[in-house]
């Protein structure tokens, strides 16, 4: 006369187990940035390609799952990595195509070869200013002059269009690689080179018509404090200038000389950033070395968490001391409302944990 009564009740309570773990399920990823493929380094001993350093790289991140976290009171601390929910490269594929580096096209092959592999975790790639300049032209000669393959392959793997874009058709005017990927109650937002006025726009359009707000962490190839060069031309035509030196990346006319701080165009980040506080914490790249800082804007109204990453083969302190050569391993716990960030020295074995940040939100 019990059983069933007993059997639901089993029932429910393992309906309520799954569903306490499923809420409690951490997230995973590694975050990258500045491979540059088509370049040359000292490593371990010799000259390597980047094809080399990275796939070393690639190498370190495969054997992550096991490896114990250090005793930092951080996510996960004194626990071994779990598997890896994503790899995040925040750009600069390639290397720009001056003086003998290789084409954009072979620079993507090398590099969907390394990191769209088995045994990978899914990627998830920005482009950066380099992969950019090769699409579109630069102000320095290029050879070949453009080569949009791995900006338009970059588009492709991030936003999945439904004509996918080819070297020929890639256009950066209307192609922006913006695109959002939800786990666990989490929002990763890619906003393409910077936090420019295209990228408010569509990301203030995709905020507002979610069906909720959910905590966000927001990812570009540039830092918060985004170079004058990187705008768009404010002189004569607004074309590709040597003389003026714009590179016509980011898309608002510049307000400043170039050697000056786009004030403006800042502001109008923090102004954006200070609208939308489920914006946690913004990672780039693009200046190439590890740190871990807060980000006030202009006029000091926002206060965000920002974490710059190293690159592999143009690390401001990692290019003479191999030993600092790092990425970022970030594990979220949707369930606390918490982030840790920790340095991951891949190439120094023995002494691998680097630097170290917690965020509550």
């Amino acid at each position: 006369m019990i059983r069933q009564p007993l059997q639901l009740l089993l029932a429910t309570i393992l309906l309520l187990c799954a569903h306490a773990l499923h809420a409690q399920r951490r997230v995973c990823l590694v975050f990258t940035s500045d491979l540059h493929y088509g370049m040359t380094r000292d490593f371990r001993g010799r000259k390597a390609t980047s094809a080399e350093v990275c796939r070393a790289m690639a190498d370190a991140i495969r054997k992550l799952p096991g490896t114990m976290l250090p005793r930092d009171g951080g996510v996960g601390a004194g626990e071994p990595v779990d598997s890896l929910d994503f790899v995040v490269c925040g750009g600069d594929v390639a290397n720009r195509m001056e003086r003998g580096v290789q084409t954009a096209a072979e620079s993507w092959r090398q590099f969907a070869a390394e990191w769209l592999a088995p045994g990978m975790p899914e990627l998830l790639v920005l482009p950066g200013n380099h992969d950019i300049s090769n699409a579109t032209g630069f102000i320095r000669p290029l050879t070949p002059p453009r080569d949009a393959t791995c900006a338009a392959a970059i588009y492709n793997h991030g936003v999945r269009p439904r004509t996918p874009r080819t070297a020929g058709t890639f256009d950066f005017a209307t192609d922006k690689t913006h695109y959002i990927v939800e786990r666990e109650g989490i929002r990763l937002i890619f906003a393409g080179l910077w936090l420019d006025t295209p990228a408010r726009t569509w990301l203030d359009s995709t905020l507002s018509a979610a069906p909720r707000p959910l905590p966000s962490f927001l990812f570009t190839h540039m830092d918060p404090e985004a170079e004058a060069q990187r705008f768009i031309n404010p002189y004569g035509d607004h074309s590709l200038d040597p003389a003026a030196g714009f590179e016509n990346l980011l898309g608002d006319t510049c307000s400043v000389g170039r050697t000056e701080r786009p004030v403006r165009e800042i502001r109008a980040a923090e102004r954006f950033i200070a609208r939308h506080p489920e914006v946690k914490a913004w990672f780039h790249g693009h200046t190439h070395h590890n740190t871990f800082y807060r980000w006030t804007g202009v006029d000091s109204t926002v206060s965000l968490p920002a974490f710059r990453v190293d690159s592999p083969m143009k690390g401001y302190k990692s290019r003479t001391d191999e030993k600092l050569l790092s990425f970022q391993i970030v594990l979220f716990d949707p369930a606390a409302r918490r982030m840790t960030v920790r340095e991951y020295r891949w190439n120094a074995p023995g002494s691998p944990w680097g630097e170290s940040a917690t965020i509550v939100w």
